[in-house]
C-alpha cells in the first residue's frame, strides 16, 4: 500500500510540475513512459494483494499500453546542448511528421540549478520541402551560437534563423 502511495504521488508532482512547464529530466527523456510503467506495477502489486477483479486489472492494463502507444507514436528524441562557459545546459526535444512536406517540432528544456530539474522555455517548429536532413541539423544544433549564457541562436543553411531566450 506504501508503494502505490508513494508512486501516486509522485504522479501528481510529475502532472503539477508539468502543468507549470517544470520536468525532472529522467521523465522527460523516457517520454512519460517511466511513471506509466511504475503506476502500472503499483496497480498490480495492490491488485494482488487485495484480489481485486480480473476484469478490472484487464481494463487497466489496456488503457496503460493505449498510453504507451500513444506515447510511442508521439515520440520525442531528445539532444542536450551545453553553453561553451559550461554554464548552461538545454535539452532539445524533437520529432518531425511528413505528409508532403516536413514539420520538425522542437521544445526547448532549460536544466535549472536543481539536479536533474528542467524548464521548458520555447516550442518552434520547422517546415520543410524536399530536403532530407535529421531534425537537428534542420535546426543547426551544430551552428548554435550562444550570447553569454542568456541566448542561443540556432544557423541553419536550410532554414531562418531560430532564436532561443533562456532567460525570460
Amino acid at each position: 500500500m506504501v508503494f502505490l502511495i508513494s508512486v501516486l504521488v509522485f504522479d501528481l508532482v510529475v502532472i503539477i510540475m508539468s502543468i507549470n512547464n517544470y520536468y525532472f529530466s529522467f521523465v522527460k527523456s523516457t517520454n512519460n513512459k517511466l511513471p506509466i510503467l511504475l503506476t502500472l506495477v503499483a496497480f498490480y502489486i495492490f491488485a494482488y494483494a487485495h484480489k481485486i477483479d480480473r476484469v478490472l486489472i484487464i481494463i487497466v492494463t489496456i488503457t496503460a499500453i493505449l498510453f504507451l502507444g500513444w506515447f510511442s507514436v508521439t515520440n520525442n528524441s531528445y539532444h542536450t546542448i551545453g553553453s561553451p562557459t559550461g554554464n548552461v545546459k538545454v535539452m532539445i526535444g524533437h520529432r518531425n511528421a511528413t505528409l508532403g512536406e516536413t514539420n520538425h517540432f522542437y521544445n526547448f528544456y532549460l536544466y535549472t540549478s536543481i539536479p536533474g530539474l528542467m524548464k521548458k522555455i520555447k516550442e518552434h517548429s520547422i517546415q520543410t520541402r524536399r530536403i532530407i536532413a535529421d531534425d537537428l541539423d534542420v535546426l543547426g544544433v551544430d551552428e548554435a551560437e550562444w550570447i553569454e549564457d542568456e541566448k542561443v541562436i540556432f544557423h541553419s543553411s536550410y532554414v531562418e534563423t531560430t532564436q532561443v531566450y533562456l532567460k525570460e
